[in-house]
């Protein structure tokens, strides 16, 4: 079972980013079919088809830690693409898996929360 890690740390606030995770962006970046939080704001849960992983926030220092981990299962998505049968069957081709790119992809969503979204002291129109 492959398992992929990214941690950076941000400059923003813990309820900022805690804020952005929670809405689609996690979401969307991973594919989750389901994303459930922590009772103390900092923990993540999500599920997709095949991979579950977190998001963690932590304080550190002059910003946020933010580590987003994912762990893909590779059999259960051949099965579930080949049916029963099929993991018994020679594959003369491998299937690429669904999650290919799920490190990049994490490595995007970091990159996109630590994006400002507007200039620092200019007045929103």
């Amino acid at each position: 079972m492959p398992t992929y890690e990214v941690s950076r740390t941000l400059v923003k606030s813990p309820p900022e980013l805690w804020e952005e995770l929670q809405s689609d962006r996690l979401s969307e970046a991973v594919g989750a079919t389901s994303v459930d939080a922590s009772e103390d704001d900092r923990t993540l849960r999500w599920r997709s088809a095949g991979a579950h992983g977190t998001a963690v926030i932590e304080p550190s220092g002059w910003g946020t830690k933010v580590t987003l981990t994912a762990e893909v299962a590779e059999q259960e998505q051949r099965v579930a693409e080949a049916g029963f049968w099929g993991r018994f069957r020679p594959a003369h081709t491998p299937a690429p898996a669904a999650h290919d790119g799920l490190d990049r992809k994490l490595e995007a969503l970091l990159d996109e929360l630590g994006a400002a979204h507007r200039q620092p002291f200019q007045r929103e129109s």
